[in-house]
């Protein structure tokens, strides 16, 4: 066998500064490998034809070189242009794979500088053993750079957004490596046997074996498992840039509607079967688990929507603690987790929101339970029937700022979007007071278009004011017991914001 590195090793690749770095691949049986990173260099034995090689710490640099060599063979493979600096991985699904040719503001994005230093690695989408041989990846795979506009446009947006401010403030390399695939559930990117010690998680594995129990023709799906995706005619990626772009799809989807449903073919790629990327630890197996343990200071997340669709909202927060345990342990050490709550989103036919105001209080949840796990949160940024609302500038700027004030600790910084932690009564005065104000909170827009006190089973009308951290309410309760609800709906619209443009968590509140 020749000497082989693992597909995320390459030219232009960024280590994790201050933590050892690991390199790994295949070789011939019974080899000796050497790995040298600029001074530093280790050997390693390989008996099965596997090997891991364990370098020192570095400190940040711009240019280095890294060799490996193989004693058996003579082979030596070369990667000229490595840096040593920040890593950060990107996981979820389709919004955090949403590409800076898509966003809102791409054209002002794609005006920064070229920074050779700022660096984005995709890995491709793999589904099972051979998938790569048998797809077309021509986009992934490989290291880009911050530099042409052709790369530039093939970034994640959110990566992109934060990748840029920690280089802005941190002056050192930085690298994001999407690791993620549109439509896939958090169960997908978590290992069998983490899955299988939640009892709450249970109906995951048995959703998946339901539906894995109606395949009968096993020859026939992996035949149809192997067929290769058709290249999109220019007609689909018009379609598709369409889609992603938000462009007012409201006649396709009114077709769809109306049209009859058609039957499922179990054949088809059917999701939760033994080949489909959404099975449970389908890519955690074949995409993830392919990227550790190289050094990471922590993640980035986005995903959720496809939960909301399967109808796994009411245990979200467990596939979450879940999920970030098992990458926890996957990498040997506990990195901050940095997730952003699902935008505010109604959708219509097939696509529609079901129980997204649930998903992102079980997101806020999992934050206060986990140690260094953090929330953005983004209802300043939806769009009522795109799923994938195209201004990532406020997404990936909060990203970072939140990484710079929890992970860089740079205490400066007013990064956290500002939350309700209190509401008290006195006769017919309400009185909510909140967290991570900054200078103080603002108005934009009406706050009773999302703010509703209801008591018994009616909604009563109030007037209000705020003062700095305090919101201040006054309405007729009489001794009734009441419920105070802000942006707890699927699709709302943030009013309030604190003096770093960051907006209000939605919260509830009974009394």
């Amino acid at each position: 066998m020749k000497l082989q590195l693992a597909l995320i090793f390459g030219e232009h690749m960024v280590f994790q500064r201050n933590q050892k770095i690991k390199v790994w691949g295949r070789c011939a049986n019974n080899d000796e490998i050497t790995v040298q990173i600029g001074s530093n260099k280790v050997t390693v034995d390989s008996n099965d034809g596997s090997w891991l090689a364990e370098l020192p710490e570095m400190e940040a640099c711009n240019r280095t070189v890294m060799k490996v060599t193989s004693l058996k063979t003579r082979e030596e493979i070369c990667f000229k242009d490595v840096a040593v600096g920040e890593v950060w991985l990107a996981g979820g699904q389709s919004n955090m794979e949403f590409l800076v040719k898509y966003d809102y503001d791409a054209l002002e994005l794609k005006k920064t500088s070229a920074d050779d230093y700022f660096r984005f690695f995709n890995y491709p989408h793999v589904a099972f053993a051979g998938y790569l041989e048998k797809e077309t990846c021509a986009d992934d795979g490989f290291w880009r750079k911050w530099d042409s506009e052709e790369d530039k446009n093939r970034f994640s947006a959110v990566g992109a957004y934060m990748g840029l401010l920690l280089r802005k403030h941190l002056q050192v390399p930085v690298a994001i490596i999407g690791c993620n695939w549109g439509g896939t559930p958090a169960s997908a990117w978590t290992s069998k046997e983490a899955l299988e010690s939640n009892p709450a998680l249970q109906q995951v594995l048995e959703d998946y074996r339901n539906t894995t129990a109606q395949i009968t023709d096993w020859p026939l799906y992996i035949k149809t498992s192997e067929t290769k995706e058709p290249v999109m005619n220019k007609e689909q990626q018009e379609f598709q840039d369409r889609f992603m772009m938000g462009e007012d799809m409201s006649e396709f989807f009114a077709m769809l509607e109306n049209m009859p449903k058609p039957d499922i073919n179990i054949y088809n790629t059917y999701p939760l079967t033994p080949r489909s990327a959404t099975r449970p630890a389908g890519v955690y197996n074949h995409m993830l688990k392919k990227v550790a343990p190289y050094g990471i200071r922590g993640v980035i997340w986005y995903q959720g929507e496809d939960d909301d669709a399967r109808d796994w909202a009411e245990f979200y927060n467990e596939s979450m603690k879940t999920l970030i345990n098992c990458w926890r342990k996957l990498w040997g050490y506990d990195f901050p987790f940095l997730q952003v709550e699902l935008a505010p989103f109604r959708g219509r036919g097939f696509s529609a929101s079901k129980k997204y105001a649930l998903m992102r209080k079980l997101q806020h949840k999992v934050s206060r339970e986990l140690e260094d796990v953090y929330n953005i949160c983004i209802l300043d940024v939806g769009e009522e029937f795109n799923i994938h609302p195209r201004k990532k500038k406020n997404v990936g700027r909060r990203l970072g700022q939140v990484a710079l004030k929890h992970v860089y600790n740079d205490n400066s910084r007013v990064a956290d979007c500002p939350s309700a932690i209190s509401c008290t009564r006195k006769d017919n005065q309400l009185e909510i007071k909140f967290k991570d104000v900054a200078d103080g909170l603002y108005e934009k827009g009406n706050l009773k278009d999302v703010l509703f006190i209801t008591a018994q089973e009616k909604r009563l009308d109030y007037t209000y004011q705020l003062k700095t951290d305090k919101l201040i309410i006054d309405v007729e309760l009489l001794d009734e017991k009441a419920k105070i609800n802000y942006c707890d709906e699927n699709y709302c619209v943030a009013v309030l914001f604190n003096s770093e443009d960051n907006p209000v968590y939605g919260f509830e509140f009974e009394i």
